[in-house]
């Protein structure tokens, strides 16, 4: 047997040494710990938008089909107006997604203001009265489009 003698300069050197791997595996283990909670939220945030944005799209493709069906019924265009845009999800980190998703994302909310706006003024001072269903035609494609941009970017389409 070869009894190794260590010196009080090797305790210390060793103790340094796991020292040094156990802060190491520490901070490797946290880093891991957030990236998965990162990807975790935005998992969160994409699939609770895509779900809302759906949900908009079903509600102006009743609309629209309601509004034909009177058309057909009746012979007169049905009066309807642009629904409230949906209600993303406020308590999220909006920063995990890509930036011009969240832009696109972050806009809708304006763009279906302003689709109102459009469809009210072409109806009243153009007698357009298809005007609302043209933009909610519009929307819907529009909404149908960011939510399948949301899974793709969660690599669920």
């Amino acid at each position: 047997m070869n009894p190794v003698i260590w010196t009080s300069k090797d305790i210390i050197a060793a103790i340094i040494a796991t020292g040094i791997v156990a802060a190491a595996l520490r901070e490797i283990i946290e880093l891991a710990k957030v990236r998965w909670r990162k990807r975790s939220e935005a998992q969160y945030l994409c699939v609770s938008a895509a779900v809302a944005l759906d949900a908009f799209a079903l509600e102006y493709r009743e609309l629209t089909e309601m509004m034909q069906a009177h058309y057909h019924q009746r012979g007169a265009v049905g009066s309807i107006s642009v629904p409230s845009p949906p209600k993303l999800p406020p308590d999220c980190n909006w920063r995990l997604i890509d930036i011009t998703l969240m832009n696109e994302l972050l806009s809708f909310e304006n763009m279906v203001r302003k689709a109102q706006i459009d469809a009210d003024l072409a109806a009243h001072f153009e007698g357009n009265t298809w005007s609302h269903t043209s933009e909610v035609l519009a929307l819907m494609e529009k909404a149908k489009a960011l939510a399948s941009q949301l899974r793709t970017n969660l690599g669920l389409s």
